[in-house]
């Protein structure tokens, strides 16, 4: 009984880190067999958005007018990096630790489908975001190296980290009474990690307004899948 009860939990770990290793196989720049590497140009001009590269690649940059205004603040790094361990860890663990067993399942299964649609995209609408400030000296900008060395300014649109983001949020607001100590000040944390992708060069805004539907859709839909909750209208005053 034990046996079948751990089941379930590491089988759900698992293919939490198997969605994330998908991500880092799309992490590159696209080759000549990816689409946007061929069909990439100004509308306007009709010259390639991009001058190609060596080794050639052609990328997607979704920069908006608003996105060259945004500073950047490098002590972002901190919860663009801490999200790694408290939406895909933690945030799980604690549906477990609150005996909610569905609910676990239903944000492991968020994870793993969310991360699957956003590889489609990848591999279908490569993007690129420019990175064309020097971090600075000190521990912040070691983070923001560190950042920058582990992930690839490719796999933008939509972002990731706001999908899966969104989806620890969504989680955390349902425990929020089972551990308000906790949910409360992760959840505030968390909301930092969205400025974070976009002030540390690492997505432009459209990537995080499509990474925060993505989330939102793909939580959503797997709670009705797995949880099947009742909706009751209201009694009549």
């Amino acid at each position: 009984m034990a046996r079948s009860r751990l089941l379930l939990p590491v089988l759900v770990y698992l293919g939490i880190v198997l969605a994330f290793v998908s991500y880092t196989r799309l992490n590159v720049a696209p080759g000549p067999d990816r689409w946007p590497a061929v069909y990439a140009w100004d509308p306007v001009s009709g010259e390639l958005v991009q001058p190609l590269q060596q080794p050639a690649y052609q990328t997607f940059v979704l920069e908006s007018w608003l996105d060259a205004e945004m500073p950047f603040v490098p002590v972002l790094a901190v919860p663009y990096l801490s999200y790694l361990l408290i939406v895909p860890i933690v945030v799980p663990a604690l549906c477990l630790v609150a005996g909610r067993r569905k609910a676990f399942l239903t944000v492991g299964a968020a994870l793993i489908v969310s991360q699957l649609v956003l590889d489609v995209g990848y591999f279908l609408f490569q993007t690129e975001v420019p990175r064309t400030t020097v971090p600075p000296d000190g521990l912040f900008g070691t983070l923001v190296e560190l950042v920058r060395g582990n992930d690839l300014p490719f796999n933008g649109f939509p972002s990731a980290h706001c999908a899966w983001t969104t989806v620890g949020l969504v989680a955390l607001w349902r425990l929020r009474r089972r551990f308000p100590r906790l949910c409360w000040p992760l959840m505030a944390w968390l909301l930092l990690v969205f400025p974070a992708t976009v002030m540390l060069q690492q997505h432009f805004l459209i990537d995080v307004y499509a990474g925060v539907f993505i989330g939102f859709a793909c939580y959503w839909a797997v709670m009705f899948v797995v949880e099947k909750p009742v909706l009751t209208l209201p009694e009549p005053t």
